[in-house]
């Protein structure tokens, strides 16, 4: 590579592309590999994964919380096949909901078995009580634990999946498969055309609008700064 040529003034057409990495912009669903949705419904998230054509996958998703719906497609050679485990626990809600069980219980007790036996007191604890369980139910809604894949290089994240709890043979089918799809996509390229090929998925996704161009030029630059990028 020319030192003097900044790499970064052109997009991939600095690399040299063969024709198995042709704009995919309408490839065509020939075969269905799996179908799995996860639908949680308490935290009114739903998502939705259709792997295809060995290394493709359409990816959903509906989230009542954030107002939000995400819908675009991936080849899934260019995904890191190590996610990152995102876990939020909402501490503040949980720990309201203890506190309002514990004075719930104690004006309940205060009401019924002390020398201060009044039925409005015994209201307060009820009410508490309720309050402690709405608390516990927010505490639920707000706490996620889930997986988020980026790509492979440029670490862009692409889609997430809930993390299940161990048994959940569903879950761990479509993991098993995911993984599997991922190593066939990888396997089949070189890093040269892998690193091609993440810079036109992440410059098509852009352009889809599911990144903003700041997250793609940060990743291009990565991309550009690979040794296998390098070394051509």
């Amino acid at each position: 590579m020319n030192n003097e040529l900044d790499p970064y003034a052109e997009d991939i057409t600095e690399i040299t592309l063969s024709s198995d990495f042709d704009d995919d912009s309408n490839i065509q669903q020939e075969s269905i590999n799996l179908e799995y949705v996860q639908d949680q419904k308490f935290k009114g998230i739903k998502r939705n994964f259709v792997i295809f054509n060995e290394v493709q996958l359409y990816y959903s998703m509906k989230s009542f919380r954030k107002k939000e719906n995400v819908r675009h497609r991936l080849n899934l050679s260019y995904v890191n096949q190590k996610p990152e485990r995102v876990q939020m626990v909402s501490w503040r809600w949980l720990s309201t909901a203890f506190a309002g069980l514990v004075w719930s219980m104690l004006l309940v007790y205060v009401g019924y078995f002390t020398q201060l036996k009044a039925d409005y007191i015994v209201v307060v604890g009820v009410l508490l009580g309720a309050f402690s369980a709405i608390s516990m139910m927010i505490f639920y809604y707000r706490t996620q634990d889930k997986l988020v894949f980026s790509s492979f290089v440029g670490g862009v994240p692409l889609f997430e999946v809930g993390n299940m709890k161990a048994g959940n043979q569903a879950f761990e089918a479509f993991m098993q498969t995911l993984d599997a799809h991922i190593e066939k996509g990888q396997n089949s390229n070189t890093m040269h055309q892998r690193l091609s090929g993440e810079l036109i998925d992440l410059r098509r996704i852009r352009d889809e609008g599911m990144i903003d161009n700041e997250t793609y030029e940060n990743a291009r630059s990565r991309i550009f700064q690979h040794e296998a990028y390098q070394q051509k």
